[in-house]
Parts: C-alpha cells; sequence; structure tokens
C-alpha cells in the first residue's frame, strides 16, 4: 500500500494505475474509490493522510491520526477491554495509542462487514501486530508514535479469515 498527505492523493492513484481525481464522499461521508482500489482518510486539526492499495492485494484499509497526547483518563475504560489494561495498565499514552489503532481497524472493516465496533468489540495484540473484531476478523496494523500518532489497519486479500456474519 501507499501513504501520504492528501494533497499527494492523485499522485497515489497514479501510482496504483488508477485515474488521477478528486476522491467523493459517499452517503454516510466514507470515501468512494475508484474500482479496484482500497484507502482511507484521515486528519487531525493539523494534518492530514491517505493510505490507499489496490484491492486485489487488500480487502480494507484504515487510517488514524491523532496528537500524542494522553487519552484523557475517564476515557480509558470505554476504549481499552480489561484484558487489555491487565497488559498496560492504565497507562494513558497507551490508551490514546489503542484509540488510534482501533479507529483505523473500524475504518478497514466496517466497509466489508457493515458491522459497526464499538472499542470493546476490538482487541489489539501489539505484540503480534493484530487486531481482531468481535465477530472473527482478525486485522493487522502498523503505528507510529511521535509526535503524533498514525495507525493503519489493513486487512490483506490472501488471509483466511474467521466466521462473519
Amino acid at each position: 500500500s501507499k501513504w501520504s498527505s492528501p494533497n499527494s492523493g492523485p499522485a497515489l492513484l497514479e501510482q496504483l494505475g488508477a485515474p488521477s481525481l478528486a476522491i467523493p464522499r459517499g452517503p454516510a461521508r466514507a470515501p468512494v474509490w475508484p474500482e479496484g482500489i482500497v484507502g482511507s482518510l484521515a486528519h487531525d486539526a493539523e494534518i492530514a493522510i491517505a493510505a490507499v492499495g489496490l484491492r486485489r492485494d487488500f480487502l480494507g484499509i484504515g487510517a488514524d491520526v491523532k496528537p500524542a497526547d494522553p487519552l484523557p483518563s475517564d476515557l480509558l475504560p470505554m476504549v481499552a477491554t480489561p484484558a487489555e489494561r491487565q497488559v498496560f495498565g492504565d497507562d494513558l499514552g497507551f490508551g490514546r495509542l489503542l484509540f488510534s489503532i482501533k479507529e483505523a481497524v473500524y475504518k478497514a472493516v466496517h466497509p466489508l462487514d457493515g458491522v459497526f465496533l464499538d472499542h470493546h468489540d476490538v482487541v489489539v495484540a501489539l505484540t503480534t501486530s493484530t487486531a481482531s473484531a468481535c465477530y472473527g476478523r482478525l486485522v493487522s496494523f502498523r503505528y507510529c508514535r511521535a509526535p503524533r500518532i498514525v495507525a493503519l489497519a489493513y486487512v490483506p486479500a490472501a488471509r483466511q479469515q474467521g466466521p462473519l456474519r
């Protein structure tokens, strides 16, 4: 996959062999990608990013960007599952990272499965760079942190998936 700022979005599409054009929003405000392309857009108050790939390589792609500020403490129980909190405790920096990864996972799988996911419906394993949705979908992810968190979640086309509804 390729990822960069939305200003270079048309150039990214050209690199994938797609026409260089603006990406319109669909009825649910999600981007409508050209035939054969999957991708995701994300922004915060200062920067925006785009991640795109060929549908033959990826079933879904999701991206998120956030300032690397600690998550407000009252949000941690809503974002982290009890199992995730056992691993990382009450680290609010981890909480923000977890929030961003789960947002990217949602963006990668919602267009595929049409299932609304709460934060507790996604379990993140940093050691394997995978996340699993409550209904069996397995998603890979990568992230970087400093001074922003950028999370990229993706479902490779060749991966066998668990049971889906």
